[in-house]
């Protein structure tokens, strides 16, 4: 499958809206660009967010599923021009709020069928991916091993 096509600014803005759904507050925009390589891994969408999985910790989910971490570094990069391109456009169409690199939602989007299986996987997903995201910034990329 052309990843162009599978990773698009549509499942992207679906992602970064699903997850900022869980926040009350800002977050910052560090922790935004790890929503996509997280997304991206199909075997790690489809863990998530079955309704039996509560991830308690990153931690524990890379003891748990070690082998869905092992190319994270491949997948940040790959997808930081689309998760940048859709901040943007968020912004632009006022859905978010870029401020001191700090992202904050204005409007939220519920989940509709009509926008497919995948981002209803996603939308099924978001409450333990913003555990994840919970943890320091620091924690997060030394821990998916992120090189900077």
């Amino acid at each position: 499958m052309n990843n162009e096509f599978y990773n698009n600014i549509g499942i992207c803005s679906s992602s970064i809206i699903a997850i900022l759904e869980q926040f009350n507050d800002d977050i910052d925009i560090t922790k935004i660009l790890l929503i996509m390589p997280i997304i991206s891994h199909k075997q790690l969408l489809n863990h998530l967010s079955h309704a039996s999985v509560k991830v308690l910790s990153l931690d524990g989910l890379i003891i748990d599923k070690n082998r869905y971490f092992s190319n994270f570094n491949k997948r940040f990069y790959q997808s930081l021009p689309l998760t940048l391109n859709t901040l943007q456009f968020l912004n632009d169409i006022e859905i978010i709020q870029l401020k001191k690199n700090k992202v904050r939602l204005l409007k939220n989007i519920p989940y509709d069928k009509k926008m497919g299986k995948r981002v209803n996987k996603i939308y099924k997903s978001a409450k333990n991916i913003a555990t994840v995201l919970n943890e320091g910034t620091e924690k997060l990329y030394l821990n998916l091993r992120i090189e900077l």
